[in-house]
């Protein structure tokens, strides 16, 4: 007998069996599929459908209802949230009545649990964050213990694994935190990075995307790992934790770039841990909104068995405006002095009194949109910045504005209510991190595959759908904060010149026809500068010269050398042989040998 959850929700009210049999069918994927230990059913249920709420809501009839669901009480659930918040509040609503048996682990109870293993398998529930997940990647003792006797895990949400990266900035910060006695060291060991780096700068490789590996004296290597253990050790790095914790993670960096794969772009050089791979259960389940969009997936079918879900939610009450505006980091700085400052400025133009506005972009433009806003006479109280440090800066608390930035929004519920969203940017990365990510969801090498890049985007199939799918996954995920309700009525906003991105995003968003285009001034105004000056400087066709010059000639004939003289036209036969110039001919002038006669 299959479960059926009840439904008296806003969803099930207006879409009725549709919304129903969705939800569902979910549960049935829970509760009766088996996928096998190496392999993913993605579902993509679309954004605010409520299908991590369905899960906890399963979870909890599960774990109280021991009678009527006898046959299925022995399953065992492993559920891994975006954050730790989420894994505390989910354990919170599915834990069993009288026996507390839904456990979150976070890293204020991971050393307790540590010292207890064991008790673990007595846990219906566990939840972690995707952090742990990762983590638990390179720690077999640990992840078998937390994983013994379940059979099912429900990822929430895409993982993202880390991209460990080597640059000048790097090496440079390192360089200053070693005493003088270690330098010598640290330039050896990282000599054939250093010199790589300098060769692509001579050879101006500013855009190309190279697949390398890298190789050092096997005994550099060695004497670097053992100085720089031993510096750790005996507390030879002096100051504050955060350059203790910088060495390690260069340390840890320096030995996978010598012994993985690895990208290079820009003056960045960036590797994985092959050990960050996905590891499953019996029954393994992916919950990603933008698995549609998101080319990770495709990169590796066998694994991966993405299950598409039709859109339900209608927009048609929504409101879509695009600004098309190349919206990168670097095309932003270029026109720094006159974006931020349009841009508020339509946001504050655009909000009624009633509306909440969440404004989304990179980390680093949240400050200058804020400071444009306060230039606007916008309150500061009544404007909010998505919290750098989670435990010291305050939660969001009902202001009108809220500023956030990409990769700090999926999996989080607080702007649902809003009216308005703005991104402001497109959510790029650096070239080479999308090859990363392919290493990391494909199971296989880059080998042979062209890296090339034409016009930003690169040629390989597999590479451009990750690099486009990331973008375009990104910005949906961001829309999709506000208007959490079964039919929205809002008003987005999205500041991007590809065409194939925003209709990629806005394909995910049911009859979300209700489009306008809106131009920024400042491009306007900068477009016809360069025309003006364009104008300016153009130097006057010869054949217009020409033309200009005898037409307006009393009668008579005039020497070929003099005009050509006159008029600094060098080569005056070619002029006279242009078909402007023949249209002309024994009308207002004829063309003798060696002068003009006009008529």
């Amino acid at each position: 007998m299959s479960i059926q959850l009840q439904y008296n929700d806003n969803y099930s009210e207006v879409y009725g069996d549709t919304y129903i049999n969705k939800m569902n069918y979910l549960v049935k994927a829970i509760t009766e599929y088996k996928t096998g230990e190496d392999h993913f059913n993605v579902f993509n249920f679309e954004a605010g459908l409520g299908k991590s709420y369905t899960v906890d809501r399963l979870l909890k009839y599960i774990n109280n209802d021991y009678e009527e669901w006898d046959n299925i009480i022995e399953a065992k659930y492993l559920i891994v949230k975006r954050f730790n918040e989420e894994s505390i509040k989910s354990a919170k609503f599915t834990k069993h009545e009288f026996n507390p048996n839904s456990l979150a682990i976070t890293h204020e109870n991971w050393r307790e649990w540590m010292n207890k293993l064991d008790d673990l398998k007595h846990q219906k529930i566990i939840f972690i964050s995707h952090q742990r997940y990762i983590s638990l990647c390179e720690n077999e003792e640990f992840r078998r213990a937390i994983t013994a006797g379940r059979d099912t895990l429900i990822i929430d949400e895409k993982v993202m694994f880390p991209v460990y990266t080597y640059n000048d900035k790097r090496y440079s910060k390192m360089f200053e935190i070693l005493p003088n006695g270690l330098r010598e060291i640290l330039i050896e060991v990282c000599r054939p990075l250093n010199e790589f780096i300098e060769l692509q700068k001579t050879l101006k490789h500013t855009n190309k995307v190279l697949s390398m590996k890298f190789k050092v004296k096997k005994e550099i290597l060695s004497n670097y790992n053992s100085e720089m253990e031993l510096a750790l050790n005996n507390s030879t790095i002096r100051g504050t934790d955060n350059r203790r914790w910088f060495l390690k993670d260069f340390l840890r960096d320096i030995n996978l770039l010598y012994t993985n794969q690895s990208i290079y772009n820009g003056g960045n050089i960036s590797t994985y841990n092959p050990l960050h791979k996905h590891w499953g259960l019996e029954n393994n389940l992916i919950l990603d909104a933008s698995g549609g969009i998101d080319g990770v997936y495709l990169s590796n079918p066998e694994k991966f068995n993405l299950i598409n879900q039709t859109r339900i939610v209608e927009h048609g009450e929504s409101e879509f405006n695009i600004i098309n505006f190349n919206s990168s980091k670097s095309n932003i700085e270029a026109h720094d002095q006159y974006y931020f400052k349009e841009i508020a400025s339509k946001i504050a133009a655009n909000k009624e009194l009633s509306d909440k506005v969440l404004i989304v972009g990179n980390k680093d433009s949240s400050k200058r949109i804020r400071e444009e806003l306060l230039g606007l006479k916008v309150d500061k109280n009544e404007i909010w910045v998505d919290k750098e440090d989670k435990d010291n800066d305050p939660d969001y608390d009902n202001q009108p504005y809220a500023i956030s930035w990409y990769g700090n929004l999926i999996g989080k519920n607080w702007a649902s209510d809003f009216t308005q969203v703005w991104l402001v940017s497109t959510p790029n990365i650096p070239l080479e991190q999308y090859l990363v990510h392919y290493l990391h969801y494909s199971d296989e090498q880059i080998g042979n595959k062209s890296t090339q890049i034409y016009k930003g985007r690169f040629k390989n199939f597999y590479f451009k759908s990750i690099q486009e799918g990331y973008i375009a996954a990104e910005m949906y995920q961001s829309l999709k904060r506000i208007q959490r309700v079964a039919i929205p009525k809002g008003k987005f906003f999205i500041v991007n010149a590809d065409e194939n991105i925003t209709n990629s995003v806005l394909s995910q968003m049911k009859n979300s026809n209700n489009r306008k285009e809106i131009e920024l001034d400042f491009v306007k105004a900068l477009e016809q500068e360069r025309e003006r000056k364009k104008s300016e400087n153009k130097k006057p066709d010869q054949v217009d010269k020409f033309l200009d010059y005898i037409l307006v000639q009393d009668r008579g004939t005039y020497k070929k050398s003099d005009i050509s003289k006159q008029l600094s036209i060098t080569k005056l036969n070619r002029v006279l042989s242009d078909s402007r110039v023949k249209t002309l001919l024994n009308k207002r002038y004829k063309i003798h040998t060696r002068s003009i006669e006009v008529i």
